[in-house]
């Protein structure tokens, strides 16, 4: 596989694995309302189906990833949190978005997926301007981040 060129926002970076027992996240079912038709009175209305969506997060190991920097990139600490941020540190909410405080933007390639293993290299541009550099494995199941892998470089 190729490599994807991927950019995000994320500052903070873990330096250790920290495995975690994950549930399989839920699948949402929306069904859409009966539409108004020009159908005669006498034929009865056509039923709706439901229909399943799924998020780039539940789609792929690879997705999962990017989604995680979407949300950190976007200020969605909490949807991060939910993707794998209280899987990669220890302590609470409040000290993984403390961890984003210095940091502008990172731009994250992805460089290998094998299996439920993300390879990345990451530049993280901090608010006065200098990068910091990391690179390493992101352990994705069930589309939640588990364990990750990185260091710095």
């Amino acid at each position: 596989m190729g490599i994807t060129q991927w950019t995000g926002s994320d500052t903070g970076r873990p330096t250790s694995t920290v495995p975690a027992p994950v549930s399989p996240s839920p699948t949402i079912i929306e069904t859409t309302p009966p539409q108004p038709t020009d159908q005669p009175s006498s034929l009865p209305p056509t039923p709706s189906s439901p229909t399943t969506q799924s998020s780039p997060a539940e789609t792929s190991p690879e997705g999962t990833v990017k989604a995680y920097f979407d949300a950190i990139n976007a200020g969605d600490y909490k949807r991060a949190w939910e993707l794998g941020g209280k899987n990669l540190q220890e302590g609470s909410y409040s000290s993984f978005v403390q961890g984003f405080e210095d940091t502008a933007h990172d731009s994250v390639t992805i460089v290998s997926v094998q299996g439920n293993t993300v390879e990345v290299e990451l530049d993280a541009t901090q608010t006065d301007g200098t990068h910091r550099y990391f690179a390493g494995t992101y352990t994705v199941r069930n589309g939640v981040i588990v364990a990750a892998d990185i260091q710095s470089r």
